[in-house]
């Protein structure tokens, strides 16, 4: 015989169930974001080289290591800095890819905008041992909210072939980019122009 009391208590563990199904349901999906894609490179007017030339421009690669960033950025959660030692997540966003992964396809993809005569390597290429080694490092890498910016201090270094440790070309650098507007597109904006430094200062050197 079923009592009162044990049909109130069905009654009321069923509706818990039930409302925990419906938080489930109508949770938000977080929105993917990633980091904006550059404009499309300009054509390379084709010229005429002499066969040694062409020879030697062919060996001419670089392959990129991925870019090493703090440890609590290593998330697919997009996140800020909202004060000195306190970071936040901005709400039902999230990268499409993990930060690192994110930063290092980008910044191969400028480098192979920057450099159209080289081939730039980086997970997805085959192992080049007699090419050289670029490797990036970016810390802090923070959007300081109250103060609008990117900031971030970023070191770079070429190594040569195999296991060289004197780096060929090194290269360093501080710097706040403003964020506008202030929401996870324009963090993710300013992150890109970063990067596009980062591309730029790299060819310089090696040019």
């Amino acid at each position: 015989m079923i009592t009162l009391r044990r049909l109130v208590v069905s009654r009321g563990v069923a509706l818990l169930a039930l409302g925990l199904l419906s938080a489930c349901s109508t949770a938000p999906v977080p929105t993917l974001l990633s980091l904006p894609l550059p404009p499309p490179a300009q054509p390379a007017v084709p010229a005429v080289a002499a066969p040694a030339v062409l020879a030697a421009s062919a060996l001419r690669f670089i392959t990129l290591r991925r870019v090493n960033i703090p440890e609590y950025l290593l998330t697919n959660a997009v996140r800020y800095r909202n004060a000195d030692s306190t970071l936040a997540e901005w709400p039902n966003t999230a990268w499409a890819e993990r930060l690192e992964v994110g930063l290092t396809n980008q910044l191969a993809l400028l480098l192979r905008q920057a450099l159209p005569s080289w081939t730039v390597c980086d997970s997805h290429c085959p192992s080049m041992p007699t090419g050289q080694v670029l490797i990036v490092n970016m810390a802090p890498l923070d959007y300081v909210r109250s103060a609008g910016q990117l900031r971030a201090d970023v070191s770079w270094r070429i190594t040569g072939p195999g296991s060289t440790p004197t780096p060929v070309f090194s290269g360093s650098s501080a710097s706040s980019t403003g964020v506008s507007p202030d929401t996870p597109v324009g963090q993710a904006a300013a992150i890109s122009t970063l990067l596009n430094q980062v591309a730029q200062d790299v060819a310089r050197a090696v040019r």
